[in-house]
């Protein structure tokens, strides 16, 4: 009896202290912070930044030697035939779920990005709470290979640049992979990106540290959100119309608004709180929807002979801001009604939610709805502080 005592103790023991079975030494994976898919001549474009963890720590330390990333890129008739090619380049195993971007091209994404969504949505290494970004007139693998002076990383700066952006400037929006995928499969709604541009001369990075602290860096910006239908690209907002697309869906935490005085001189003021509400139904058979933005703000700049520190001044103020905004709601109404027929504003899972008998019976036909939607637009805002002084001092200074 003690021996078979004995015996299930070790037969335990062996079961609870079988180790890490399926381990991976640091040494021998290639972390990859970023990746791009990009489509030539027909076939796919894989790019994968990966980290130089040692370099990373050295730069730190003040004694540089060598890149802190490496940029590759291989070719492959499919998304997954690129990513195993590479490893005939990469010295180690290829490792994703550090991924902080995915940038996809202009050509991939007009032509549908089902199938790179649902790659690295399946792989079980892969976190799908990476954000996802489109390159708008250039190249994913470009854009991934960008040198900013104050990352080391240029995914961890465009990761950085984005919530950055989006906090502070309201055409910018950020989508995480669960999220692209979540618009997909949602009735009454349409999926957006962010788009990615380099201004100035493009060039890539190199592995001489001597040659990236001489060199000028590119200029990377987020600029535009792309429109799709169902996965597929049609095109583009414009910074206004983008502003206005984050107004109506609710995703402007702060931006600015610029009301001219006259030719030459302007009011800027600073929103710092915004809220919006969309009210959705079916009457007699013809679905209605009501935008509410309220919205309060600063007065951040004042270029004018205006006397701030009268009340009509300000209710005129809010007044003109009200009317900004309106027409930047109304412009990204417009063209994703007329010109893209695609509802990325959600107004159709507004009726959806609130409505969902008389959704029932437009969703069939929704596409040729929204198109002819009648959009009402409310907008409120008030004006909360003037800053440290009244009127500006630019009005009185001395002339010759």
């Amino acid at each position: 009896m003690k021996r078979k005592g004995v015996f299930l103790l070790a037969l335990t023991l062996l079961v609870l202290l079988t180790g890490c079975w399926n381990r991976r030494e640091l040494n021998d994976l290639a972390i990859v912070m970023g990746t791009g898919i990009d489509k030539i001549d027909g076939q796919y474009v894989i790019s994968a930044q990966i980290v130089n963890p040692g370099a990373v720590a050295s730069t730190e330390s003040g004694k540089i030697s060598q890149s802190a990333v490496a940029t590759y890129s291989m070719r492959g008739s499919s998304i997954f035939e690129g990513i195993r090619r590479m490893t005939t380049e990469t010295p180690r195993r290829l490792y994703f779920s550090h991924i902080q971007v995915l940038v996809l091209g202009e050509q991939v994404a007009r032509e549908g990005i089902k199938e790179a969504l649902d790659l690295l949505f399946r792989d079980h290494e892969v976190r799908p709470d990476f954000y996802v970004i489109l390159a708008k007139d250039t190249t994913a693998l470009q854009i991934l290979s960008m040198i900013d002076p104050l990352e080391k990383i240029p995914a961890t700066k465009l990761y950085k640049s984005l919530e950055t952006g989006e906090k502070a400037w309201g055409s910018i929006v950020s989508m995480r992979l669960d999220e692209v995928i979540a618009d997909l499969l949602r009735e009454g709604v349409e999926p957006v990106l962010v788009g990615a541009t380099l201004k100035g001369k493009v060039r890539t990075g190199s592995t001489d540290i001597s040659s990236q602290k001489d060199s000028q860096p590119n200029l990377l910006r987020y600029q535009d959100i792309g429109v799709f239908k169902k996965d597929k690209l049609l095109g583009w907002l414009n910074e206004e119309e983008s502003i206005g697309f984050s107004y109506i869906t609710d995703k402007v935490d702060s931006t600015v608004e610029e009301i001219p005085c006259d030719k030459k001189h302007k009011i800027v003021v600073e929103i710092i709180r915004s809220k919006t509400t969309v009210n959705g139904k079916v009457k007699n058979g013809n679905p209605q929807i009501e935008v509410s933005v309220s919205a309060e703000g600063n007065v951040g700049e004042v270029a004018c002979p205006k006397d701030m520190s009268n009340p009509q001044t300000i209710y005129k103020l809010e007044a003109d801001v009200e009317k900004r905004i309106r027409e930047k709601i109304v412009s990204a109404i417009h063209k994703t009604q007329k010109q893209y027929h695609s509802d990325v504003l959600g107004f159709g899972q507004s009726i959806y939610h609130n409505d969902p008998k008389g959704w029932k019976k437009v969703k069939e036909d929704w596409d040729s709805k929204f198109t002819d939607l009648n959009v009402k637009v409310k907008v409120d805002v008030r004006l909360r502080r003037t800053g440290k002084v009244g009127n500006s001092f630019i009005p009185f200074i001395k002339k010759d």
